[in-house]
């Protein structure tokens, strides 16, 4: 499995919501899922601390629109909202019946 800065800096280049006026925050998610990643291996106290780090993270992907609930509570991801093609598709149909009327 590969870590989380990892993962974090995938979402990072994925993202085309980003501009560069989000450096501080995408260095702030990358600090975190690095301290985060250095527990691996330690038991204890260590991997507390680093768990409790975990939502500070979460908060950082939301602000990037790397959620599945921010993507929707933006409007994005509209297909994933409303039931994708098939749920599109019969929407449309049920215009053109609702104009032929």
């Amino acid at each position: 499995m590969g870590s989380l800065r990892d993962a974090f800096d995938g979402v990072v280049v994925a993202s085309d919501q980003l501009k560069p006026v989000d450096a501080a925050l995408v260095e702030a998610g990358r600090k975190i899922a690095d301290q985060i990643d250095s527990v691996d291996g330690l038991e204890g106290e260590p991997v507390t601390k680093a768990l409790y780090l975990m939502p500070h993270l979460v908060n950082i992907l939301k602000e990037m629109l790397a959620t599945p609930a921010a993507r929707k509570a933006a409007g994005l991801d509209v297909k994933e909202s409303t039931g994708g093609k098939l749920a599109n598709l019969r929407s449309i149909e049920g215009g053109r019946r609702a104009h032929t009327s």
